[in-house]
């Protein structure tokens, strides 16, 4: 059986994490017997069983626990049996959260083929990246001026507790990190419907970070780098470099090695015209 790390809603304070740049997320996926080829995987990740009221929002987390350590790998099938009895609670239950978890991208259901670990293709990974850049950016662009120093501290606080993270094992917790310190400039908006697209994509930025994992090996100093360079430019007090800061950051993500040519991509030059 699977053995999962453990998920935490909320980012832990005060850890001595000790640096571990990730050299094999599919060392982690080999070792607990799971394959990271391009086959289906039919083996049941082991889940922490349920210990709240609201059942299906607790296994929705047990899944999202599973699927963002890595014992859940990209591609394996879901069993609504298997899940049922692992947690001991009934198929109706798991039913509802595989399809909330549908909903977020981070599992996709094939009629009459079950339900899988939604595999990420570098086609997916750029239309998300582009995507979500157009939000943000557009959220920076009307919430410039109440991006205060108190906001721009608690981010940088948020990138030192990335700095902290044990990649590949707390990939869960860095994933958090990372989406408060992005909901941090989203929210200086204050327009409520924007948030929620934006953050109707939370589940799929979820399955881009274990591509990058997994595709780059992108470790912590990679991570810290590529946040403090966007932060470094929303502090500047110049809108134009802070929206560019932001699509770059979302762009080139899809490429950390940068091995790619973008020559056939939509450039920045073009997405920032299109925001107008």
């Amino acid at each position: 059986m699977v053995t999962l790390c453990a998920f935490s809603a909320q980012p832990a304070a005060g850890r001595g994490i000790v640096h571990n740049p990730v050299r094999g997320m599919r060392g982690v996926w080999r070792q607990s017997g799971v394959s990271t080829g391009n086959g289906m995987h039919d083996e049941q990740p082991r889940l922490r069983k349920p210990s709240r009221i609201r059942l299906v929002d607790d296994v929705v987390h047990s899944l999202e626990e599973a699927i963002l350590s890595g014992s859940a790998a990209p591609g394996t099938r879901l069993v609504e049996e298997a899940i049922s009895k692992q947690l001991n609670v009934s198929r109706t239950t798991v039913r509802e959260a595989l399809l909330m978890l549908e909903r977020s991208g981070l599992v996709v259901s094939r009629p009459r083929g079950g339900t899988f670990v939604t595999r990420i293709s570098r086609a997916d990974a750029l239309d998300l990246g582009y995507t979500r850049a157009l939000l943000e950016s557009y959220a920076v662009t009307v919430g410039y001026e109440r991006i205060t120093p108190a906001v721009l501290a608690a981010m940088s606080a948020d990138i030192a507790e990335m700095g902290r993270c044990n990649l590949p094992r707390e990939l869960p917790r860095l994933l958090q990190i990372d989406l408060t310190f992005h909901r941090r400039l989203v929210e200086c908006a204050q327009m409520p419907r924007l948030l929620a697209l934006w953050s109707s994509l939370d589940g799929q930025i979820g399955a881009l970070y274990i591509r990058a994992v997994e595709e780059f090996e992108a470790g912590n100093e990679f991570v810290v780098a590529f946040h403090q360079k966007m932060l470094d430019a929303i502090a500047s007090g110049d809108l134009v470099r802070a929206r560019a800061a932001v699509v770059e950051h979302y762009v080139r993500f899809n490429d950390p090695a940068q091995t790619r040519s973008l020559a056939q991509e939509p450039t920045i030059e073009a997405l920032m015209a299109a925001l107008g």
